[in-house]
């Protein structure tokens, strides 16, 4: 499935390009920007209340070079709210219709 086919007339990207060197490398910038459709549904008020939020969201690149206790705490949500994978099972012994299971951080879910 393309990125083309998933996007809908309605939403709102916001773009981030990391700014590269010759050797295409990042540079530690990006460009942002916020992208539409023309097409897009939403009536003018709701349009920039959703443009608006866009534009705050992007804000916050500029304030967290300025703010360190800023960026930290972002980071900290960031953290929070990233999907943590679910806990890998591994078997330990089998009897009969008895499965055994080790529910340790480590397993790599082999089987014994």
């Amino acid at each position: 499935m393309t990125i083309e086919s998933r996007i809908l007339s309605e939403d709102f990207i916001i773009d981030v390009r990391p700014e590269m060197d010759k050797h295409f490398r990042w540079t530690g910038g990006v460009n942002i920007s916020i992208m539409t459709s023309p097409d897009n549904p939403l009536d003018d008020s709701d349009y920039y209340g959703v443009m608006d939020f866009c534009r705050t969201m992007c804000a916050t690149v500029p304030l967290m070079e300025k703010d360190e206790d800023l960026r930290q705490r972002l980071i900290k949500e960031a953290e929070y709210n990233e999907e943590k994978p679910e806990p890998q099972l591994k078997i330990v012994d089998k009897h009969d219709n008895v499965v055994v299971l080790s529910f340790d951080a480590d397993n790599d879910n082999k089987k014994c």
